[in-house]
């Protein structure tokens, strides 16, 4: 009977050493488990980290672009102002005439004999009236429809012409005026044929009423 006792306290010593044994066994488990997946969250935090700077490097690069483009088409804007401003007066009048009424430069190649011709007349001489007070002419010397009087304006180019809607006959027509950006004049004077044509044909005009 005292053996069956000390047979029994033994066998149920080792049941709850391999008990004890298994639940250190399932810690030690967990902890490597732990220690394992730790690295693999910080992998991707880094992750996220460096696509973040990736996407805000690019966003930065865009946002550059944009603004040298912007730079760049005011200063396109700029520089046709300034041309406008370096042309000649007989040069600024061919290209209003090839913005309002192209078919006039027909009459640039008629002879010194032919009283049909195209003529440049400066503000000095074009002091019949207020309202055409410093605007430059190009005339036909006919009967003032053809008449283009024009002035720069800052960034704009101020032409005065006859209205044929303004009255009966021609006698009874008025003046009626447009602004006219000059980048848009300018784009008859952007290659190097059209400046070279441009500068032909204001060395062909005739000065004043000659």
């Amino acid at each position: 009977m005292e053996k069956s006792i000390k047979t029994t306290l033994l066998g149920s010593a080792a049941v709850l050493m391999s008990v004890s044994l298994a639940a250190c066994g399932n810690s030690n488990a967990s902890k490597s488990t732990k220690k394992t997946t730790a690295p693999k969250t910080e992998k991707v935090q880094k992750k996220s980290s460096a696509s973040s700077a990736t996407s805000a490097a690019e966003s930065s690069a865009v946002s550059s672009s944009a603004s040298s483009k912007a730079s760049s088409m005011s200063s396109a804007s700029s520089s046709s102002t300034v041309s406008a401003k370096n042309l000649t007066p007989q040069q600024l009048g061919i290209l209003v005439v090839l913005n309002q009424n192209p078919q006039l430069l027909q009459n640039l190649n008629t002879s010194s004999d032919d009283p049909v011709g195209l003529w440049y007349a400066s503000s000095n001489d074009n002091n019949t009236s207020p309202e055409l007070a410093g605007f430059d002419a190009i005339t036909t010397h006919g009967d003032g429809t053809a008449n283009l009087y024009y002035k720069l304006n800052g960034n704009n180019v101020i032409i005065k012409k006859m209205d044929p809607n303004s009255g009966n006959c021609v006698a009874d027509e008025k003046l009626m005026t447009i602004t006219v950006p000059v980048s848009q004049i300018m784009q008859n004077y952007s290659t190097p044929q059209q400046q070279s044509q441009v500068n032909n044909d204001a060395n062909k005009l005739r000065q004043g009423n000659n």
